[in-house]
């Protein structure tokens, strides 16, 4: 033990002066608090949508709510149009007294942007088909989310890999060139400690200065609160066990006994085919085994589906005025007409769940084949535990998604009936309208990305032992 702290003490000596081990560093640090900088921006941003949407409901039924009173009481002299009158349920249910779907921002949602500029934060649901209100709003600039977002999930995946990389690629090569390898195992009682220190001193450095940092801006930037949460201890293991992977595997290059520049070289090539080729590699082929058509496609089908329904009823009203000259066909009224509006509705809804279930179902086996690949990418693994630990993975906006399509049910199950039998809606169904309330997610995804982290930085850490006891028995 007195060797490995012997190790580590004159290690960490050494990158005490040097200049460029400080420069380093510090730019991580700042890179780290920028990032948490500007997630914070971009959740209060979504907070600030979310509450504004909240207060525009309570302000728009308590609206309604007033204008019933006025008619219950007989104030209101003229007589209100149907999409005004806070008693017809078609109308109601389709518009005025939407109720809002929000998905509210985990605690360290400042972390990762994920899928949170894809979907918005917000949705007002309403008894029509889902293409209606799901798709209603772009939220983003197309060349933002071309750009990507520099959140801390971007600095832990690909920035930080490269500072441990850069403190740890020539321990036994450097020294080796310098001529001083063999003066330092001489030395030393147990060289093996020896150089387990000195290895440990300089990867505890870019490890320690990113815990602290993400540490101090989480602090700053969510409130201390949020170092206590479950949520920072996930983010600590992954930082951890991420930057452990690198380190391993920057001993393992080191072990075979090369040159500083064959390490250099080998490792850069490493982070180049683990952090880049191989996301884009399994995210292709994930596309290319299960090809899912584009939200856009999705979108305009869906919208199709809504006008087809449409002209199917006009077809049907022309062929039953066609076949009955006869009659009069006076349009029946407004019972009729809302009837009507209704089954037209109705048809809308059933061919849009088709073509979103469609989309979804193809969607889901992509994502599936993705999820099994990843394990071939530590940085993947890496990057989707970060936006789980957010909020903004994919698993939350599915489920999301789920909730909104199970709490649509029970919104048009609430207005369609009393509008097929023309009840009107009164002061008590206003009070009983139904609420949207968010189920939790699991951290389980964390827990098996830490897992697909941890099993080859093991296997690493194995042969890069082997590497050091050969090279300094």
């Amino acid at each position: 033990m007195n060797a490995f702290l012997a190790g580590l003490g004159a290690e960490a000596l050494i990158l005490r002066r040097e200049r460029a081990v400080w420069l380093a560093l510090l730019a991580l640090a700042a890179a780290t608090l920028f990032s948490l900088y500007t997630g914070a921006a971009r959740v209060a941003a979504q907070k600030d949508i979310a509450e504004a949407a909240r207060v525009e409901e309570a302000q728009r039924i308590e609206g309604l709510k007033k204008s019933l009173v006025k008619l219950d009481k007989g104030e209101t002299k003229e007589e209100l149009p149907p999409y005004r009158d806070p008693r017809n349920a078609a109308f109601m249910g389709a518009g005025p007294a939407a109720r809002v779907a929000a998905l509210g921002p985990r605690p360290l949602a400042l972390i990762a942007t994920g899928q949170s500029d894809l979907y918005p934060p917000v949705v007002k649901v309403t008894t029509a088909s889902k293409d209606s209100f799901l798709f209603a709003d772009e939220i983003e600039n197309p060349a933002h989310l071309s750009a990507g977002a520099t959140d801390l999930a971007f600095i832990v995946t690909y920035v930080y890999p490269l500072v441990v990389l850069a403190l740890a690629f020539n321990l036994l090569s450097g020294e080796r060139e310098q001529g001083t390898l063999a003066m330092t195992l001489a030395a030393a009682r147990r060289p093996g400690l020896a150089l387990a220190g000195k290895f440990v001193a300089r990867v505890a450095a870019p490890i320690g200065v990113t815990l602290l940092a993400s540490a101090l801006g989480v602090a700053i930037f969510a409130g201390a609160a949020a170092l206590a949460s479950a949520d920072f201890l996930r983010l600590s293991a992954v930082v951890l066990v991420y930057g452990l992977f690198w380190a391993a595997l920057a001993a393992a290059i080191d072990g075979l006994g090369k040159s500083s520049a064959f390490n250099a070289l080998t490792l850069i090539c490493a982070w180049v085919a683990l952090a880049l080729i191989a996301p884009a590699a399994i995210n292709s082929l994930a596309a290319f085994a299960h090809p899912a058509p584009s939200r856009i496609d999705m979108t305009l089908a869906a919208r199709a589906a809504s006008t087809d329904a449409d002209k199917a009823r006009d077809a049907a009203l022309a062929r039953y005025v066609e076949e009955h000259p006869g009659e009069r066909h006076g349009g029946g009224g407004a019972r009729e007409g809302t009837l009507r509006r209704l089954a037209t509705q109705e048809a809308a809804f059933q061919r849009v769940e088709g073509v979103i279930a469609q989309h979804d179902a193809q969607l889901s086996r992509q994502r599936a084949l993705a999820d099994r690949l990843s394990f071939l990418s530590p940085a993947l693994l890496a990057y989707g535990a970060l936006a789980d630990i957010a909020g903004a993975g994919d698993a939350r906006y599915r489920d999301f998604l789920a909730q909104i399509g199970a709490f649509h049910v029970e919104w048009r199950a609430f207005f369609l009936p009393r509008a097929q039998a023309g009840a009107p809606l009164t002061a008590a169904d206003y009070d009983a309208l139904p609420r949207y309330a968010e189920a939790p997610a699991s951290g389980a995804g964390v827990m098996a990305a830490l897992i697909g982290v941890a099993a080859p930085a093991l296997l690493l850490a194995a042969l890069a032992a082997r590497g050091f006891r050969r090279l300094a028995p």
